[in-house]
This record gives structure tokens, sequence and C-alpha cells, in this order.
């Protein structure tokens, strides 16, 4: 059991929030005292292969936004560099020469080869090659990542936000998905009803997953995707989560880091969209709340990491929609 009482001053918790943290638990306890779970939250339970979980669905007005592909294909096949051979100061000349784009450079006795490659790469619409290929010569971070997304339908989309119990080998307890309407947002959150019940949100979760999906997430290269990798393979299970991963940390690092204090997902949240969220808790006291909630069984000691997850899924889309807009008309 955590005492994060202990420990809150190392941690990314400052006091003022685990003493604020602190009062709402005791709230949360007194007011939903003896109350069950599908009472207080709405939802169903979901039966898989590997047991039974609860699932929580809502859907939120959200317009996802992100460049036309057609101007997406423009601005890739405007930059030579992604053509072995070609630096800065040899696009510069190229450029003074009159060559336009990479579909220019198709006669070019020098890189007219390695042109046809890339342009057969878009055509045949082999997107994971050309993700491979932009990462190969930008970082992760560049615009050119980014506008690569717009070749995908909006509805193969996976926005992905987990909540687990810890930063190694502890359990999931909450995974929240969400995917792209045109005009909103389907939101997911497979919840175990104790520990035991992760292989279930396992199942549920990957229920989603088909050969066409990207995912959209925030530092989830780093943790999200591999987190669930490893509990997958600690339960024996398989699941085919190697995809395009749009992670909008990094994105959001090489666009605003100027701008904001920190590129924190709340700091991102509050700075643009100006929202303030109510009895919220940080990430770091999800483990502390999910496990008071395992020891007295209250269930509405559930309801801030349900709805901290929630907002975090939202605000992950409307991020991405602005990185679009924003870098649309650079």
């Amino acid at each position: 059991m955590y005492d994060l009482s202990k420990n809150f001053l190392s941690s990314e918790v400052t006091y003022e929030e685990y003493e604020k943290c602190k009062k709402l638990k005791k709230r949360l306890i007194k007011e939903y005292r003896g109350k069950k779970l599908e009472d207080v939250i709405e939802g169903e339970v979901f039966n898989t292969e590997s047991g039974s979980c609860y699932l929580i669905e809502d859907r939120t007005f959200l317009r996802c936004e992100i460049i036309d592909p057609v101007k997406a294909k423009l601005k890739i096949l405007s930059n030579f560099r992604l053509i072995y051979g070609i630096g800065e100061l040899n696009e510069i000349i190229l450029k003074e020469k009159g060559y336009r784009t990479i579909e220019d450079l198709m006669g070019h006795y020098r890189f007219g080869e390695k042109a046809k490659e890339f342009l057969n790469i878009i055509n045949s619409c082999k997107y994971n090659q050309l993700i491979n290929n932009i990462e190969h010569w930008f970082p992760k971070s560049h615009p050119l990542v980014l506008f690569s997304s717009s070749f995908f339908s909006k509805e193969d989309f996976i926005i992905l936000d987990i909540e687990t119990l810890g930063l190694f080998n502890r359990p999931i307890i909450l995974i929240g998905m969400a995917k792209v309407t045109e005009d909103s947002i389907v939101v997911k959150q497979y919840l175990p009803r104790d520990v035991s019940e992760e292989s279930a949100i396992l199942s549920g979760f990957l229920s989603n997953i088909s050969k066409n999906n990207i995912f959209i997430t925030f530092n989830g290269r780093t943790f999200d995707i591999p987190y669930i990798q490893q509990r997958l393979a600690y339960y024996g299970m398989q699941g085919d989560l190697n995809k395009p991963n749009y992670d909008v940390l990094h994105f959001s690092r090489r666009a605003w880091r100027e701008k904001v204090d920190n590129c924190k997902l709340g700091t991102l949240e509050k700075f643009f969209f100006g929202i303030e969220r109510r009895d919220d808790i940080p990430s770091s006291m999800v483990p502390d709340f999910y496990e008071a909630y395992l020891k007295n069984g209250n269930v509405g000691l559930l309801l801030p990491i349900i709805s901290h997850n929630k907002q975090d899924l939202i605000t992950l889309a409307n991020l991405f929609s602005k990185l679009h807009i924003e870098w649309e008309n650079d």
C-alpha cells in the first residue's frame, strides 16, 4: 500500500496538491459509502475471453481537424531532403534551378531514380514505409511526420491513454481510448473492478484494434505502448501494437516550448483551452486512489481516476487538431 505522505516531496505532487487530494478522498468516501459501482458510474459488465471487466462509454462533441491529404502530400513532396544524397545546400541549388517538388526530380540524372522510389511509396499507399522514411531524415517531432497522419482515415485513429499502479511492472488499472467520428469522439474506458481483471481490460482493448489503426498518444512511444506490451507479455497474450504512433508530446515540445513553462498535458490544456479541472487528481496520485478503493471498496474513489483519464483523451484530441491547424499554414 502506498503512503504518499512520506514521499510526495520527491514526486511530481506538490504539498498543496497532496492536501487537496486528501480532502477529496475523504469527501468521496463519505459521499459514496455503501453505493454500488453501477449506481455511481454508468457502464456495463464487458465479457472477454480473459474474463470480465467494466466498460464505460461516452460521446463528446469534438471535431478532429487534420490537414487535407492533398496539401499534406505537397508539403512532403516539397522537401527534397527526403531523397538520399540531397542535403540542405543541394536542395537550395535544385530549387534555384526550377525544381519545386520531388516529382520534378524524376528526370534528374542523379536523383531521378530515388525520386521515383519515393513517389512509389506514396502512390502505393505504403504509409508505414513513408513514416519510417521521414523519421530517418528528420526528428520524430517534425511537422512532416504529423502531416503523414492525414493519409489515414480518421476512423482508424485510436487516441490512447492508460492509468497504472506504478511506473514499472505494476498492473494497468484503466485503459482509455477514443475513436474519431465526423463531429465527435467516442470514449471507451476499460476498468478492472479488481486487479485480477487486468487481463480482461487488455483483452477488451485488443478487441478494438485492427490492422489499419494508428495511435495518437502523449508520451505513448515511451510509456503507454511499451507498458501495454509488457503487460500483454506478462499474461502471454498476443496483440499487434506495432503501428504508427503520433506522439503529441514530441510535437508539442517542438511547437510550443517557447510559449509555456513546460509541455505537460495539463499545462498545455490550461494555456490553450483555459480548462480548470474540478476534483482532478495528478497522474501520480492515481495509484493511491485506486489502492484506497481496493482497501475499502468505495467506488467513489474511482470517479476522479475515470474523469482524469477521459479529460486527458479529449485534450489529446484537441492538441492533435491544433498542431495540424497551426503547422498547416507555416
